[in-house]
């Protein structure tokens, strides 16, 4: 799909990790994480790899081995990283780390796609989109929703599409019409074809019927794609 779609960037480095703040390992990763926003990326670097040294536990080296993953320069060991984050998870046995599954499975899926082992990284985008049911409702967790979905679109799955909906986008894309576009985008592509999403989407669609923004045409179309998806 051409247009707003070709500058859609994965979120695959922007995972939130809400832990003890008290822990040594959360502290040596957040003073990375400042450190990289800041620019200083091999300073970033080295509180990861201080992170890692430190753990003593599953947990530790759980979250330890999730920031390790950031920055290398080589794809293979940013892939190795990532499995590690994801053994050391799967060690630990808790439901609170229901909500990390999807970006552990979004990250590992984006390494296989990266060194262009797409059967590999279908599975685990599958994997990340069997498992978004996790994730909370806000924008960190629609924007782990958008990837996997343009994820799973990358590696030849279905994802969510609908044909109707991609052309008008694309169309208000070339006349950057933007409120059509603010109010459907977002949620389109964080929509994982879940009744949930469907629902959502059959909601941002209405609004923008009742706004009547649209010609007559793309008005029409808009009307045909709601009755089609609230079938």
């Amino acid at each position: 799909m051409r247009g707003c779609f070709g500058s859609f960037i994965l979120a695959e480095k922007h995972t939130v990790m809400n832990f003890d703040p008290e822990n040594k390992v959360v502290q040596l990763c957040a003073k990375g994480m400042q450190a990289e926003a800041e620019g200083n990326i091999a300073e970033a670097t080295d509180c990861f790899k201080k992170a890692w040294e430190a753990a003593t536990n599953d947990f530790e080296r759980f979250t330890a081995a999730h920031y390790r993953a950031r920055n290398q320069p080589d794809p293979q060991v940013t892939l190795q990283w990532n499995l590690a984050a994801l053994k050391y998870a799967d060690a630990i046995k808790s439901d609170e780390l229901k909500t990390h599954y999807p970006s552990l499975y979004l990250n590992i899926g984006k390494s296989y796609e990266t060194l262009n082992d797409l059967p590999s990284a279908a599975k685990y985008y599958q994997l990340a989109s069997e498992s978004a049911v996790h994730l909370p409702d806000n924008g960190y967790g629609k924007m782990l929703k958008a990837g996997i979905n343009e994820g799973l679109k990358r590696a030849g799955l279905k994802g969510y599409y609908n044909t109707t909906i991609d052309d008008l986008i694309n169309n208000w894309c070339d006349r950057k019409d933007l409120r059509p576009l603010s109010l459907v985008l977002p949620t389109y592509l964080q929509n994982l074809g879940t009744g949930e999403d469907i629902n959502k989407l059959i909601t941002a669609l209405s609004f923008l019927s009742a706004t009547r923004c649209l010609n007559a045409e793309e008005q029409g179309k808009i009307e045909e794609v709601i009755a089609e998806l609230a079938r």
